[in-house]
């Protein structure tokens, strides 16, 4: 299997970064478009699978990078609550727990998946 280089590693990892994180400014701040699942709180779900997304590419692609991202994602998740009044939509201050949750969640997906792909060498 071939190893990417550290320069590409970091390419992919910030398109991919900054992709996602477009995308979810994007559904986060616009006019609220119906949803294609209707149960209580779905909008809960999505805050947590997009914010599992957003740190997941990090984990895998920039391991030692993992808890910074963490901080920056529930950073970003506060603002979008802190802005999002101005675009016509109500803050929830869930929506930011379940942020949290999902960068908890593709953390540790993405720890899980590298030590599984990467095991540590025997003593």
């Amino acid at each position: 299997m071939t190893r990417l280089s550290t320069r590409t590693r970091r390419t992919i990892w910030a398109a991919i970064t900054v992709a996602l994180a477009a995308a979810i400014a994007y559904l986060t701040l616009v006019p609220r478009p119906p949803s294609p699942v209707q149960f209580p709180h779905v909008d809960k779900l999505y805050h947590a699978l997009a914010f599992a997304a957003l740190v997941f590419p990090t984990t895998i692609l920039r391991p030692r990078w993992w808890g910074r991202m963490a901080v920056l994602a529930i950073g970003y998740g506060a603002l979008i609550e802190l802005v999002q009044p101005l675009f016509g939509r109500d803050a929830e201050w869930l929506d930011l727990v379940f942020d949290g949750l999902g960068v908890a969640v593709g953390t540790l997906a993405g720890v899980l998946l590298l030590r599984l792909v990467r095991p540590r060498a025997r003593a």
